[in-house]
């Protein structure tokens, strides 16, 4: 087992992140960052995956593995979105 990445998760804090997102100040929030609403997917993946596997350590490290992996590639900015507007 790698500590490079947690190997705990707490589904208290992806359900909250969740409803942040789905929530309508966080909507608002990345409509006028992107330009386009959040179907919130991330989230609801997180908090899915955390009641299903938030107290196996392997799996939870392996999660954090990947999410990482999945920034590093499509990490944007809204930088972007104000260059073409």
């Amino acid at each position: 087992m790698s500590t490079e990445y947690p190997d705990t998760m707490s589904c208290k804090e992806a359900f909250d992140q969740m409803t942040i997102c789905l929530s309508l100040g966080g909507q608002f929030r990345n409509y006028y960052r992107y330009g386009k609403f959040n179907q919130c997917e991330v989230q609801l993946e997180k908090f899915k995956f955390c009641l299903f596997n938030g107290k196996d350590p392997v799996k939870v490290q392996e999660w954090y593995r990947k999410q990482m992996e999945y920034n590093k590639e499509h990490r944007g900015s809204s930088d972007d979105i104000w260059e073409e507007r």
